[in-house]
């Protein structure tokens, strides 16, 4: 069939490559993030002392809570309920312009339905950001994929 043993090497080798590019491109589309609710969280802190430290020390915070998992105590400001029913649980204290947003897991939409407005709660989740408002009127301290811990 093949003239030159060359070629016949080279095209199975071309055949192995393609197979484990397929296999990794195929775990790679199917790959799933951990469940919060099985993640230990890096730090445990109150929301009002996290949103204090990101208003005093922005960079250092940043660099400390971004990309982390956070589990964060505080009363419950809102639930928020969008119109496809995922869940964003606004922690904070009531006469606080800033406020941590939690965009709550959709795997967990029924223990986010369970809170209430003003008792405390304790939720996990992702840091992505933090966004403070250019006139002073309060900032979000963002979290995602929450999973509510405690209620």
């Amino acid at each position: 069939m093949f003239k030159n043993p060359r070629l016949k090497y080279f095209l199975f080798a071309v055949l192995i490559v393609a197979a484990i590019g397929g296999y990794y491109a195929y775990t790679e589309y199917n790959r799933r993030n951990p469940s919060m609710a099985d993640v230990k969280a890096a730090y445990q802190l109150n929301a009002s002392d996290v949103l204090a430290a990101f208003e005093s020390k922005l960079e250092e915070s940043k660099k400390m809570y971004t990309d982390q998992v956070l589990e964060l105590t505080g009363p419950v400001k809102e639930i928020e309920k969008d119109e496809t029913g995922f869940y964003t649980v606004v922690l904070g204290e009531a006469g606080s312009m800033s406020s941590v947003r939690c965009v709550v897991d959709s795997l967990f939409t029924d223990r986010a339905a369970k809170l209430v407005s003003g008792t405390p709660a304790t939720l996990r989740g992702v840091c992505v950001g933090y966004t403070a408002d250019d006139m002073g009127l309060g900032a979000d301290l963002l979290l995602n994929r929450c999973y509510p811990a405690q209620q």
